[in-house]
């Protein structure tokens, strides 16, 4: 009997041994190493603001806007949060009422269409700013940001390179890459 047990002790403790020293020379997987960001990463509101050609007087116009803008774009996204929220609780609730149902749905379509106003109102605020020029340039910029986010929402799977934004990148690098004061030309 003894010996039985002990054959069964020493089996499963063989067996351990093998899981732990097999668990251990296992390769964890280390995260991939990413290249690393430029010095002088610029994001897209940087990019386009450089791609556009904007003067300071319109930059701060641009900031300031968008300053005023942002706690009421917050307020607004959050009420319309809220009553989504509340529709869901509406439409889910034990016992549906009608009438609920469709003051919660008002609620939804008032938030959504505030939400709506703000994005209007900035983009004719924007284009009060911006010259002739810029803002041929700017809606030209809006159509390739948009056949990137069409071409994104079709291949959901496959990482979408940012032509674009990376266009916009080197050529700001390239600038940064120039002297500041050129050789005066040889005669």
């Amino acid at each position: 009997m003894k010996l039985k047990i002990s054959v069964h002790f020493l089996i499963a403790a063989c067996s351990l041994v093998v899981m732990v020293s097999a668990a251990r020379s296992q390769v964890v997987p280390q995260p991939l190493a990413r290249e690393p960001l430029p010095a002088k990463a610029v994001d897209k509101g940087q990019a386009i603001m450089q791609a556009l050609g904007l003067t300071e007087e319109q930059k701060d116009r641009l900031r300031e806007m968008n300053k005023t803008r942002k706690p009421l774009m917050q307020a607004a996204q959050k009420t319309f949060h809220d009553a989504m929220k509340a529709l869901d609780a509406a439409i889910y609730a034990d016992v549906f009422d009608e009438y609920t149902y469709g003051l919660r749905l008002a609620d939804v379509q008032k938030a959504q269409a505030e939400m709506q106003r703000l994005r209007f109102e900035n983009e004719v605020n924007i284009r009060k700013i911006l010259t002739p020029t810029q803002l041929d340039s700017f809606r030209n910029l809006r159509k390739r940001f948009a056949a990137e986010k069409k071409l994104r929402e079709a291949n959901p799977d496959r990482p979408v390179a940012r032509p674009v934004i990376q266009r916009m990148q080197r050529r700001q690098e390239r600038q940064l890459q120039r002297p500041a004061v050129r050789p005066a030309k040889p005669q």
